[in-house]
């Protein structure tokens, strides 16, 4: 399977995706039609997505790369919930210490 820019007649473009079969192309599916080139880009990379879901294959470099960024914002998240709670003890402490 592979992906095909495909111009209209109304002077749009559709994304479709196609396989080769017997020597003959056949339409799979239609992603989406657009005239913006980067909403054209947008189809393409989610066309790239459906044929990867698919046909059986694992991009294993994108799942790495959200599973790291997954990481970092639990740790931004928890380092904050940290901060918060030392202010907010010291918040307490002053109101009590100074009345």
């Amino acid at each position: 399977m592979f992906l095909r820019r495909k111009k209209n007649r109304s002077g749009t473009t559709s994304v479709v995706i196609v396989e080769k079969s017997l020597g003959k192309f056949k339409h799979v599916k239609t992603i989406g039609v657009s005239s913006d080139e980067k909403e054209l880009e947008k189809l393409h990379a989610k066309g790239q997505e459906w044929i990867l879901k698919h046909s059986g294959k694992v991009d294993s470099f994108k799942k790495y790369q959200r599973e790291e960024e997954e990481k970092l914002v639990s740790e931004q998240l928890l380092s904050n919930i940290e901060n918060i709670l030392l202010n907010g003890s010291q918040l307490v402490l002053n109101r009590i210490t100074s009345g």
